[in-house]
């Protein structure tokens, strides 16, 4: 199955290296994104009007300032945001209720799991109502993670009882999981607007896995027409090649994307927003995604992706990783990161890894942290009896951070000529 990424940040490298811009590289350069999401599985007719744009485009002159290779870039860029979902949907921190509804294997009672997390992180008092019963253990699920972030927790299984009992709560919050089908039938259909009636929810969110591909789009057709749904949450972002497809599709349908579901840990949502998602999926990075997820000030964010790291920035990231769960999720958030071509396994740094990186850098004083070029061997055999580590663990970490350095500096559109044109496109897209 062809990634998508990889597939347009191979398109985006090709188009960085062209020195002329004739209708006959203009006519490849589409033709290459047309089988690039045809193999994606992307709509055939969204596919042929979204190059038809670009081929029209492509052939006007750009305006001053900005050369032919930028404008077509830009030009991808933006048919691709169109065909994504076009404006970012606000996230809504005023009190609301939300139902959950989707397909048996959707991902809905993670998903509400991960949305009472994405909420009480901002401050809101959350509660969770677990209405699917007919799944084995369903419940038990969405208590031990409701219980894990200490949220409250209320039996959907009589719903007059679990509406007297949210009657009691303080919540500005409210999700609710529903229970799922093989198919949308009448039985659900009926249960769904029996939850809909009672509880009256503001938003009614469908979930559908990432690997759905086109047939999102009569999914959510369906869903639409029966219960009225508000919005999308595509789940399982992190597993499949057929995302792209999944979003064009549920756009196709009009339905509104509202979540990303990215990963396995209760963290890994993200709110929906066209223009970063294209940006990541193009390898420009994500800087305010970076600074978002990772909590930092702008000015540490800049010193990494300037490659002026210490240890001290190395810690606190570390921390954060531990918590996002993968060093290349921050890395690719990196304007011009995601578009290099690394050996595989050279960020490849599992959890327990980073843990024993912690003590070691904890094991430090103020001036190695700061200017880790000081770490002779005598100092590494220091560090490594008071973090209770080996000599090659602290030397691994110390390899390992001057190699992430080099590449942030190797990448860096400022040092580089290879890259400058990423810098400019991303200057030009706000970034």
């Amino acid at each position: 199955m062809v990634d998508l990424s990889e597939k347009l940040r191979n398109l985006m490298g090709k188009i960085s290296s062209l020195v002329s811009f004739s209708d006959k590289e203009i006519d490849e350069i589409v033709k290459d994104l047309q089988r690039t999401l045809l193999q994606a599985d992307v709509d055939v007719d969204l596919v042929f009007e979204l190059s038809g744009n670009i081929r029209k485009k492509a052939k006007k002159d750009p305006e001053a300032g900005i050369s032919k290779k930028e404008y077509i870039t830009k030009l991808i860029y933006n048919e691709l945001v169109e065909i994504l979902g076009g404006e970012e949907e606000a996230v809504n921190l005023e009190p609301h209720s939300i139902l959950l509804l989707g397909l048996f294997g959707s991902g809905k009672t993670s998903l509400a799991g991960k949305l009472a997390n994405f909420y009480k992180s901002r401050g809101m008092e959350v509660v969770v109502i677990g209405c699917d019963f007919s799944r084995p253990a369903a419940f038990e699920q969405l208590k031990q993670v409701a219980d894990s972030i200490k949220v409250p927790i209320i039996s959907g299984e009589n719903l007059k009882n679990a509406k007297k009992e949210l009657e009691k709560q303080k919540a500005n919050i409210i999700i609710i999981d529903s229970a799922g089908r093989d198919a949308l039938d009448k039985d659900m259909t009926k249960e769904l607007k029996e939850i809909d009636s009672l509880f009256a929810p503001e938003e009614k969110y469908l979930v559908i896995p990432a690997e759905l591909g086109q047939d999102a789009r009569r999914q959510a057709e369906e869903f639409k027409k029966s219960i009225n749904i508000t919005g999308v949450v595509v789940t399982k972002m992190d597993s499949t090649a057929k995302g792209g497809a999944t979003l064009t599709a549920c756009k196709t349908a009009g339905a509104k994307i509202r979540f990303l579901g990215v990963g396995e840990k209760v963290t890994d949502l993200e709110n929906y927003d066209p223009t970063r998602f294209v940006s990541r999926l193009l390898g420009f990075g994500d800087l305010q995604g970076l600074l978002d997820k990772f909590k930092m000030k702008e000015e540490e964010a800049k010193k990494i992706a300037e490659g002026e790291l210490d240890l001290n920035t190395f810690h606190q990231q570390i921390t954060e990783m531990q918590k996002q769960g993968s060093m290349k999720k921050m890395l690719d958030m990196i304007p011009g990161f995601g578009s290099m071509k690394l050996p595989e396994g050279a960020i490849d740094v599992g959890e327990e890894k980073m843990k024993k990186w912690k003590y070691v850098i904890d094991s430090m004083t103020k001036e190695e942290r700061e200017q880790p070029e000081i770490l002779k061997s005598s100092r590494v055999e220091r560090i490594a009896k008071g973090s209770g580590t080996k000599v090659q663990e602290v030397n691994e970490l110390i390899s390992n951070f001057k190699k992430m350095k080099k590449m942030m500096k190797k990448m860096n559109p400022n040092k580089m000529k290879k890259f400058r044109g990423m810098g400019d496109i991303a200057r030009m897209f706000g970034g």
